[in-house]
């Protein structure tokens, strides 16, 4: 392979990366899986650096500070512009809260560790990725962290005899996999935020450069790999689900198509650079579409929420489009053939604007005086304490807790009536209102993160153990009632899910307690606080922001359910949004829910007496009378 040589390839794969990564945010078929498109990124910026140095090395024209100049003309100019749009849309556009958010992610850009913040914010109840306009500057971190590391150890390896050196390499690469599996599995959110479990695919570019292996001497052996590369990076974008371990073994798909194609490195005829031309010329825009592409999304959506129809994604796809082709033309461009004092007098005049604009933001709490008392008030439910009103951790499990965190306080008997909820965070947003509208019962309270009571795919070892539970548990209490509560999706219609909840609910019945399975909550397309806020200042429909889908998982389940013995169904979609009119916000100016879909105590007390009164089973227990300790058996 040629050490400068220009590589149409390599464009093209820019060109398909960016593409897939823009369609997947966006939404638009058939790019399910184009996150994927990071993963190519890496594997070329693996390869392009390492060909770099190894071929000054060569020459003995290698110098750190050369080096570190041309990367930092590359990447800073567009990134800092970029950084100053945004900082500003967020000041004017964004909550307070969010606009801070804003603020410290881009602090933490100008020191190249955004993925590290961003891994650090990671969690259940974590803000939705949509609320953040630099989310995709993680990417950025981690080839950041790289260039700042690999040059040393790439120099120290190119001192090594060639086995040596590409042992070093493959060691490099197969140390950093093992751990991406182990994380991805363990700790999937550093798996996937962080540089450790990410260097395998810029190591895997690497091997390419120091042609490890050789590069293929037959033209139809070059064109089948090739082929063979491009329909794998073709199923990479559209095989994984969102339930699928990610990067763990999946990320290998892409990776080595990406490298397929670089080590094939065909000779193109004329007819065929004049045809893949249009992605030649993404892939030079890449960098910019990709800087400016989820800016663009999120701040939108910040407005008018997520894009739902063709129209509104064509137009967020125009705009993100002009942006980047300004940003290549005007500033990407012009910084690389700038002189270099030119240059460096401008990036510290840029980074100097995005340091005191985000303390500024930050310092004045992201400018609060912008909203309406009303607002404001709103506003602090976007960091609402669900902790007490929840349980969590106690009676509500987090994600990584088992079944034995449970409190013995949250399943100790008391008097009859005796209620058992059980089921997911959909549950315990539930028990507020429940405590409220059934103050005679004793309500036992138990439910896990990401836990439906229903086996479904993907589902983590400790659900599974923790719904295994149930039937033992019923027999051990004695519940009168057990109300089974979660996030219903679709996935509840698959005849496994079906199986497995009416099992569950006849192993209830069977033991002699009744049963009330509480449909889908309303669910939001962004989190309500923003909705009503965006209503009141940018004068946005309240109307048609509901998810798709949940009236007829609603519906289904209602059908599924009606001939079960001993079994009520709540549609809670029909007592909180009846003829599709949801109550938004409580009589004391509360949002029903606190995210897209959870509720606040105040709307889970809202809630908790309708469903009551909409189920004959806990109707009747609201108005049995109490019976004492020494009956409660």
């Amino acid at each position: 392979m040629s050490a400068t040589g220009y590589r149409p390839d390599i464009d093209c794969l820019r060109g398909f990366a960016v593409i897939s990564v823009i369609a997947f945010h966006y939404d638009i078929s058939p790019f399910r899986s184009g996150y994927v498109g990071v993963d190519i990124f890496f594997v070329i910026s693996g390869f392009l650096i390492t060909r770099i140095i190894h071929a000054e090395v060569q020459t003995g024209t290698f110098s750190f500070a050369a080096f570190y100049r041309r990367r930092a003309r590359r990447i800073l100019p567009a990134a800092l512009a970029m950084l100053c749009v945004t900082l500003l849309a967020a000041s004017v556009i964004l909550l307070p809260g969010d606009a801070v958010s804003v603020a410290q992610q881009a602090l933490a850009v100008l020191v190249f560790c955004s993925n590290i913040l961003l891994w650090s914010q990671q969690g259940y109840f974590d803000a939705a990725a949509i609320t953040k306009p630099l989310l995709h500057t993680w990417s950025l971190g981690v080839e950041e962290q790289y260039y700042l590391l690999f040059p040393m150890l790439a120099l120290a390896a190119f001192a090594l005899r060639r086995p040596l050196m590409l042992a070093s390499f493959a060691g490099l690469c197969a140390t950093s996999f093992l751990l991406c599996l182990i994380q991805t599995r363990l700790q999937p959110a550093a798996a996937f935020f962080l540089l450790p479990a990410r260097v395998w695919e810029l190591a895997l570019g690497a091997l390419l450069a120091m042609e490890a292996p050789p590069a293929p001497h037959s033209q139809w052996l070059r064109i089948t790999v090739a082929a063979l590369g491009w329909i794998a990076l073709g199923a990479a974008v559209n095989l994984f689900s969102p339930h699928t371990p990610y990067p763990g073994t999946a990320a290998l798909l892409p990776c080595l198509g990406a490298a397929a194609v670089i080590w094939a490195n065909p000779s193109p005829s004329k007819a065929v650079l004049t045809a893949v031309k249009p992605m030649i010329a993404v892939g030079l825009w890449s960098y910019s579409l990709y800087l400016w592409h989820w800016p663009v999304v999120s701040l939108a959506t910040a407005v008018w929420g997520p894009p739902s129809s063709i129209q509104h994604k064509l137009a967020l796809l125009g705009a993100c489009t002009a942006m980047a082709l300004t940003s290549f033309y005007l500033i990407e461009q012009p910084a690389r053939q700038a002189q270099s004092p030119v240059t460096v007098r401008a990036l510290v005049a840029s980074a100097s604007v995005v340091l005191l604009a985000s303390l500024a933001i930050i310092g004045l709490a992201g400018f609060p005086a912008r909203f309406s008392p009303q607002e404001r008030t709103l506003a602090e439910f976007i960091s609402y304490d669900h902790q007490s009103a929840y349980e969590s951790g106690t009676c509500f499990l987090d994600p990584g807790q088992t079944f034995e965190a449970l409190q013995p306080s949250c399943l100790a008997k008391g008097p009859r009536p005796r209620i058992l909820v059980w089921g997911d965070s959909h549950a315990a947003h539930l028990i507020p209102g429940l405590k409220r509208a059934l103050p005679q019962a004793s309500l036992l309270r138990a439910s896990l993160a990401q836990c439906v009571p229903h086996a479904e795919a993907g589902q983590s070892a400790a659900c599974a153990d923790f719904n295994r539970r149930l039937p033992l548990l019923v027999r051990e209490l004695t519940p009168d009632i057990v109300v089974l509560s979660g996030n219903w999706t679709r996935t509840a219609m698959t005849p496994a899910a079906q199986a497995s909840l009416l099992a569950t609910i006849k192993a209830i019945t069977d033991i002699g307690s009744k049963v009330v399975v509480v449909g889908p909550s309303p669910q939001f397309d962004r989190p309500l606080p923003h909705l009503l806020i965006a209503a009141k200042r940018f004068g946005v429909s309240t109307d048609g922001h509901m998810l798709d889908g949940l009236g007829e998982v609603d519906g289904f389940m209602r059908v599924l359910l009606k001939d079960s013995a001993r079994t009520d169904y709540v549609s809670l979609l029909a007592l909180l949004c009846p003829a599709g009119d949801c109550a938004l916000q409580t009589p004391d100016g509360a949002p029903l829910a606190w995210d897209g879909g959870h509720l606040t105590a105040q709307g889970s007390e809202l809630a908790g007496p309708r469903i009551v009164a909409a189920s004959p089973a806990l109707a009747a227990a609201a108005s049995a009378p109490q019976l004492t300790a020494n009956s409660a058996n």
